[in-house]
């Protein structure tokens, strides 16, 4: 019967259902560091204000944003993203009396920071993404198997419940009729049968 075999559902994700969820994440990702990059730009080549006197680069900022938010890909793609807006027109000339080292230095130290440090933060979130992910996945299936055990409970306490009224009818069906007491056959044997009475012998003088 379905009522003795019930069929817990599950609540696993399904391998379309993650996958959607990624996607969504890495298009919100993109769309994010989209503004956030295009409005630092906005502000830095409108001349509203410039970043030269600040210690590090409002991209830094982005990068680590994104990548607490979305790992270690959302950081690097900020990352890369702020690199070219900010050689969008090219490589800055290298003059004559400096060295190739520090024109490196001058040149790639912002955006290899800004790589460095989503690398670092985004391994961070999505190792501790991956350890939630693990602990949710374990919480299901302790609750599937928690559903599964109550669901058996019942049907045990069911089937114990049929057997004792199965058993208590067939007890019924087979008791015979009360017989009489012993006591009281045994008063009635005494009223049927008489007392002796013993009669006096007449003596042979007399």
């Amino acid at each position: 019967m379905s009522s003795e075999n019930p069929v817990v559902s599950g609540n696993f994700r399904e391998p379309a259902v993650t996958a959607f969820s990624s996607s969504r994440s890495n298009v919100l990702a993109f769309a994010e560091g989209v503004l956030l990059l295009g409005g630092v730009a906005l502000i830095q080549h409108s001349g509203l204000m410039s970043f030269a006197s600040w210690p590090v680069h409002p991209y830094l900022f982005i990068a680590v944003l994104l990548s607490a938010q979305y790992g270690v890909l959302g950081g690097v793609l900020a990352a890369m993203g702020a690199t070219a807006i900010s050689y969008f027109n090219g490589l800055p000339a290298r003059p004559f009396d400096m060295s190739h080292a520090e024109y490196f230095r001058l040149t790639w130290a912002d955006p290899l920071s800004w790589v460095i440090a989503a690398l670092m933060v985004g391994i961070v979130t999505s190792h501790r993404s991956r350890m939630l992910e693990e602990q949710g996945e374990q919480l299901r299936k302790a609750l599937m198997a928690e559903r599964l055990i109550a669901a058996q409970y019942q049907v045990l306490a069911q089937r114990t419940h049929k057997l004792e009224r199965s058993l208590a009818g067939r007890a019924d069906l087979s008791a015979p009729d009360s017989p009489l007491p012993l006591a009281d056959a045994g008063k009635g044997r005494s009223r049927t049968s008489p007392r002796t009475k013993h009669k006096s012998v007449p003596s042979v003088g007399s």
